[in-house]
């Protein structure tokens, strides 16, 4: 079978490793192009790699929260499963850092 992505390539079966939020899930079974490396999931290995991420509570860690006003400042909420996802606790110190003029970054130190 043809690489959709290159054209050019064809498929071969490889165990291909999976990470999921910088967390390894385990090695899958997929489809790699011999000529670009598109990597494609089995039905099965999607199913079993979204199992494994529900299971290690990975799954639906993206959250919606509202800007407040605090004195002179603004705050961002972070919803408790994210915070223990990233080991936030009150009083650490995270560096704010804008990528660009609509995201902006937190590194957890």
């Amino acid at each position: 079978m043809k690489c959709t992505s290159c054209n050019m390539g064809t498929y071969e079966k490889k165990k291909v490793p999976y990470a999921f939020l910088g967390e390894h899930i385990g090695s899958f079974d997929a489809r790699v192009c011999r000529h670009c490396g598109e990597t494609l999931f089995e039905s099965a290995a999607s199913d079993a790699i979204e199992a494994e991420v529900k299971k290690r509570n990975l799954w639906g860690l993206r959250a919606r929260t509202t800007i407040s006003a605090v004195g002179n400042s603004l705050d961002v909420r972070i919803p408790k499963p994210l915070a223990e996802f990233l080991s936030m606790k009150k009083g650490k110190e995270v560096i704010l850092e804008p990528l660009d003029k609509n995201r902006l970054q937190i590194v957890v130190e």
